[in-house]
Formats: C-alpha cells, sequence, structure tokens
C-alpha cells in the first residue's frame, strides 16, 4: 500500500487479464513497478498500488486484477466506490488490447462498466494498448468495420480514448493522456526551457540519447557503418515539467587532428545551436576505445576553456552492457574517460536506450543539468567560449618563449662579440691619444 502525501491524481487501470495494465502502469511511471511478462493466466492477483511523480503531479496507480476473475469484481467495486467517495481527483482506464476484440473482452467492458456506474464512467477513458503494431491513425482502425463489437463501446465513451504503445512509445503519450482527461495543462509546472547540445564520436548514441531524453523518436536511429546523423538537427518536448529542447549532432569526424579543427568544429555546432546551450553533452559509448576514438577524447579536455568545462557532462551510452559491472572502475580503467570525466566535474550518467523503461535515468540528467544552469547562474553556453583553446594559448606561451630565448641568445652573442672588440679597440684608442 502507497503512503505519505496524498496523491495530486489516482490513476485506477482496470480491464480484462492480459490486455497491458500492469505494462500501461509502468508506461506512465515510467519505469518498472509493476509485474508484466507473458502468460497464460492472470500476472496480477490482487490490487496494488505505487506512487511516483510525473510531469510534477504526485500520481497514485492502482493496477487490478483481470476483472472476470472469480471474486475480482465485487473486489475492484468496493475499491472504487472508496476511491469515489473520496476527495482525490481520479482517473479510470478501462484498458483494451488492440488486436480481436472478442466477446470476453467485451464482457470485461460491460463488468467494468457496471462497477464504476455512470459517475465513475464520466471520470474514464478508453486506453488501448499495442500501439505499437498501429500502422495507421487509431481513428482509421477503429471506424474500419462501422458494424464491428467495438463501435458501441467507444461510442458511449464520446471520444474518451487513447492508445499506449508500452515497448519503446515513450513519456509524449503519458504527457497526452493526462492533457486530454484535463489533469495536465500545458502551463503549469513548465520551469525554463533547457537546451542540450549532444557532442561525440559517430556511432556513439547521440540520436538514441536525445530519443530518451525526449521521451519519443524525434531523431532518426539505425545500425550503419557511417554516422546516421549527417546535419545538425534539433528537436523539443515537454520533459519533467519543462520544455526540452536537444540538439543532435552528426559527431566528430575521423578528419579531426589536431586542437584547433576540433574547437573550430565545436564553434561551428554551437553556432548551430544558437542561442547557446545549457548543457554539452559528450556522449560516449561503453566498451573497448579504439585508438582514433582515444586520440579524440584524448583532445577535447584540452580544447575546453575553463568557462566551458562549466557546461559539460558525459553521458555513457549502452548502460544495458554494464551489467553488474561499476561505471567507476570502466572510467578508472581507461585514462583518456577518466580525464574527461575529470574535466567536466565528474558529472556522468549511464544511458540504456533500448527502448525499456528509461524515466530515472532522464531525471539523472535534468538534476545533474539543473545544477550546472544555477551555478551557471542561467548563462548559456555560447561558441565565444571556445574562441582560443587550452592548447593554443599554451603554444602562443611556448611561441613567445621560445621567441624570447633566441632573442636572448641574439642579443647576449652580440654583446660578448661587442665587448671582445670593444677590448681591442679601447688600447687603440689610447695609444692614439684619444684619452687624456
Amino acid at each position: 500500500m502507497a503512503s505519505g502525501p496524498d496523491p495530486d491524481l489516482t490513476i485506477v487501470l482496470l480491464g480484462n487479464t492480459g490486455v497491458g495494465k500492469s505494462a500501461s502502469g509502468n508506461t506512465i511511471l515510467g519505469r518498472e513497478e509493476f509485474e508484466s511478462r507473458p502468460s497464460f493466466g492472470s500476472v496480477t492477483k490482487q490490487i496494488s498500488e505505487v506512487s511516483g511523480t510525473v510531469f510534477g503531479k504526485r500520481l497514485l496507480l492502482v493496477d487490478t486484477p483481470g476483472i472476470l476473475i472469480s471474486g475480482s469484481e465485487r473486489q475492484i467495486q468496493t475499491k472504487c466506490e472508496e476511491l469515489r467517495k473520496s476527495s482525490r481527483p481520479c482517473l479510470f482506464l478501462l484498458v483494451i488490447k488492440l488486436d480481436r476484440f472478442t466477446p470476453e473482452q467485451n464482457r470485461a467492458a460491460e463488468a467494468v462498466e457496471r462497477v464504476l456506474g455512470d459517475q465513475g464512467l464520466r471520470n474514464c477513458f478508453l486506453l488501448f494498448t499495442r500501439g505499437d503494431g498501429l500502422d495507421r491513425p487509431l481513428e482509421s482502425f477503429l471506424y474500419d468495420d462501422p458494424d464491428g463489437p467495438l463501435i458501441p463501446l467507444v461510442e458511449r465513451f464520446n471520444g474518451r480514448r487513447h492508445v499506449f504503445n508500452n515497448i519503446n512509445g515513450g513519456q509524449e503519450q503519458v504527457r497526452k493522456l493526462l492533457e486530454k482527461s484535463g489533469h495536465l495543462q500545458r502551463d503549469v509546472g513548465c520551469g525554463p526551457e533547457r537546451r542540450i547540445v549532444l557532442l561525440g564520436l559517430p556511432g556513439g548514441g547521440k540520436s538514441s540519447t536525445g530519443n530518451t531524453i525526449l521521451g519519443s523518436k524525434q531523431f532518426t536511429t539505425g545500425c550503419h557503418f557511417g554516422p546516421v546523423s549527417i546535419e545538425t538537427v534539433t528537436e523539443s518536448a515537454e520533459v519533467e515539467g519543462r520544455r526540452v529542447t536537444v540538439v543532435d549532432t552528426p559527431g566528430f569526424s575521423e578528419e579531426i587532428q589536431s586542437q584547433s579543427q576540433l574547437t573550430q568544429e565545436i564553434r561551428r555546432l554551437l553556432e548551430a545551436a544558437s542561442p547557446g546551450a545549457d548543457a554539452l553533452v559528450i556522449v560516449v559509448k561503453l566498451g573497448r576505445i579504439h585508438k582514433t576514438d582515444s586520440l579524440l577524447l584524448e583532445m577535447l579536455p584540452k580544447t575546453f576553456s575553463r568557462k566551458a568545462q562549466n557546461y559539460a557532462m558525459v553521458v555513457f551510452t549502452h548502460g544495458d552492457e554494464l551489467g553488474s559491472g561499476s561505471i567507476e572502475e570502466m572510467i578508472r580503467s581507461y585514462p583518456c574517460v577518466s580525464k574527461l570525466v575529470s574535466m567536466c566535474g565528474q558529472r556522468h550518467c549511464v544511458f540504456d536506450n533500448t527502448g525499456k523503461i528509461s524515466r530515472p535515468q532522464v531525471q539523472d540528467l535534468m538534476s545533474k543539468m539543473d545544477e550546472m544552469v544555477s551555478a551557471n547562474e542561467g548563462i548559456p553556453c555560447t561558441s565565444d567560449m571556445f574562441s582560443v583553446d587550452q592548447t593554443s594559448r599554451w603554444t602562443m606561451c611556448s611561441v613567445a618563449v621560445v621567441v624570447c630565448s633566441v632573442v636572448f641568445v641574439v642579443f647576449a652573442t652580440t654583446s660578448v662579440v661587442q665587448m671582445r672588440k670593444g677590448r681591442d679597440f679601447f688600447p687603440r684608442i689610447r695609444d692614439q691619444g684619444v684619452y687624456h
């Protein structure tokens, strides 16, 4: 049983066995809380509750067993009556799987309608699952057969419907459900906009990381020998109660062989990300680092000016491959990575971009970014902060030292020669009677 402060909204998941109630609860929370797996029987045996914060709202998720299971309808009705009598805002979701609408699913829907009654039904939405298999808009699918058994149910709900992709649909679908149901306003709880620029090597997972941050597939990803992103792309979405803009970049070319080339490339990318960035996220793929990658990673800490370092952090992708290993141990095992993380003030996160529940890792990144924004007093990072890289400064100092050394040696040598000539010259002057 969940405890703590009263929730801003209670969401109750209702329906037949195996339609995706638990999976939908996990999607809403953004993490795996309810047991969800393929099974011939009901996975959820009793009513269970889990709390979580989603888009700045405290939610209480109530998962229920299949309503047609013996004894379940009475148990669920008691719970729903208890919630309706309370003053808590409540949203009921009748969950239906998007495949053949069977007589059994229809009986489950009728049972939910009995349990809720007319008053409860006004606060109930149809939630269709298996949106990952939908190849056309939901409306086209629903009305493909105007005389089908699903149409009367859809019409009774008078437009109150939504669809979930519980495989890799992300959080945007959750936000839209809360907005549709009137429990989230677009301008409520939205903090200042955050701008993130993704930097790194091609194939490191920048585009996938951008999709994970935004909660939906905004950037093109795939398996290629070359970079998937060949130009800078900017996309935005609402994340954790604020507008977030992510700038996905093509990745540093292998043609970059010097500090000045790397500086020019970062400057170019930041100019494309105008008016600047709240965070420069360097994306590094976990695993064996090749020599070319190592050289670029070694150059990065030397390229960032002291001011630009205050905006940098590292995201390690392919976190699913870390297993029981420690990210700290992996960082220490590669000196170039260790120096990079040190340059970023030890700010780093691990991302699993495989499409699994990803909200905790995004929350971790946003928390670290908020700390950076506060420390930087809200001033964004711009290309001007990369006008002269650290190596250039050292190079100029070294050249100056060499020039001064050469000048000194030339001057000293000339002086010695002149002094020697002087020692020969002065006696001749005295002999000639110049001195009296």
